[in-house]
């Protein structure tokens, strides 16, 4: 599908270097921009773009209040922040009102290209979910057991069970952190405090769960193998299904997935290695309904 992005900035070498970048690396159609929150919140909300990079410090509203009026009018745009500030609760501010990412200045074009493409997969992906939502949810009373099993599934639990580790006792612990990743994305500097969280959690309601800390990380990373091997068995099947190709660069680093597919055939003496922290974080963004 074709983006289409809108520029927000009272900066116009800040606009121009932006819509340089977008341009050059194909990354979709720039439909408009604007420097100052009120001119931003009506051009908006009338190009209704897909995504939109808005700076924070803005002429007028500023950028929290600008992304604030408009998600109140129900706005499908993702919107990606851009600012200097590096002021933690101002950041975490930004998140609360609704942005998927954050670009920090002076402008970095991988930083750029990296976090406009993510939107993009993400949209991508969250337009798939929906299309996946609806085709279960449409069907018929005399569809096999099997399918109709699979239609009470969350989306989070879908996602599992297509990974294939849904069964896995780790798969608890991805989702209760799934669930609550948008206020663990804040303050998540590593992930034992992910795991020092969980504990936490089960500590305070959940009993059935050992809460020891060596066990959770022991837990998820088994779950996470067993998804490596899954979708490097895709990947040998088909290299070319979607689900693969989606998968092995949204979840793992995509050089461990090769390797991992060439120890399943036997030509390594070791398979791939995975990455905790990419895993959860490509896990909440194909989960986000």
């Amino acid at each position: 599908m074709g983006f289409r992005l809108f520029i927000v900035d009272d900066d116009k070498a800040v606009r121009r270097i932006l819509a340089g970048i977008i341009e050059k690396h194909d990354l979709g159609e720039i439909v408009g921009e604007a420097q100052e929150g009120e001119e931003a919140e009506k051009k908006i909300l009338a190009l209704k773009p897909d995504i939109a990079l808005m700076d924070l410090l803005l002429p007028g509203k500023d950028g929290i209040e600008v992304i604030r009026a408009l998600k109140q009018r129900n706005i499908k745009t993702y919107f990606i922040m851009i600012s200097q500030v590096e002021d933690q609760a101002m950041i975490s501010q930004a998140y609360r009102s609704g942005i998927e990412f954050f670009i920090h200045k002076p402008i970095n074009v991988i930083e750029t290209v990296n976090v406009i493409s993510r939107v993009e997969e993400l949209i991508r992906l969250k337009t798939t979910f929906e299309q996946i939502k609806k085709t279960v949810t449409d069907i018929s009373e005399n569809a096999p057991k099997e399918i109709k099993r699979r239609s009470d599934l969350s989306i989070i639990e879908f996602f599992l069970a297509d990974l294939g580790i849904l069964g896995e006792s780790g798969s608890d612990d991805i989702k209760t952190i799934i669930e609550n990743y948008d206020g663990l994305k804040q303050k998540m500097v590593n992930m034992q405090d992910v795991y020092h969280f969980l504990k936490e959690h089960y500590e305070a309601g959940d009993r059935r769960k050992s809460s020891d800390v060596k066990a959770i990380e022991m837990r998820i990373r088994r779950a996470i193998d067993k998804a490596l091997k899954n979708v490097a068995s895709m990947g040998i099947e088909d290299y070319n299904n979607e689900q693969f190709l989606r998968f092995s660069s949204t979840l793992f680093d995509f050089s461990e997935v090769k390797k991992e597919m060439d120890f399943l055939r036997g030509r390594n003496k070791n398979g791939g290695k995975i990455n905790v922290r990419k895993f959860i974080e490509g896990s909440a963004l194909l989960c986000q309904e």
